[in-house]
């Protein structure tokens, strides 16, 4: 068994993830799981995400932050050094 990291897919920000579970019940692909104990969506399968972004758009409170992977970056024409990090700031 390979141990792979995947450096793409959903990221969730659990300081404005309310635990809606719009995520985790609309992921075409099932990327998601569920954390029963904290009552939370968890990223379970990265590497299965197709970058549709749809649980991007559908949260309510833009809580999650799909990281494009490398390639689909390359056939947009984006450099990876023109990207730079931002930290989420709360709404006022």
């Amino acid at each position: 068994m390979y141990n792979v990291k995947i450096n793409y897919g959903p990221k969730i920000d659990y300081r404005y993830c309310n635990g809606c579970g719009m995520c985790y019940q609309n992921c075409p692909l099932d990327v998601y799981g569920w954390d029963e104990e904290k009552k939370m969506p968890t990223v379970a399968y990265p590497g299965e995400c197709s970058c549709c972004c749809l649980c991007e758009v559908m949260c309510p409170e833009m809580a999650i932050d799909v990281e494009l992977p490398l390639h689909a970056l390359l056939d947009f024409g984006i450099t990876p050094a023109s990207i730079s990090k931002y930290e989420k700031t709360p709404l006022t």
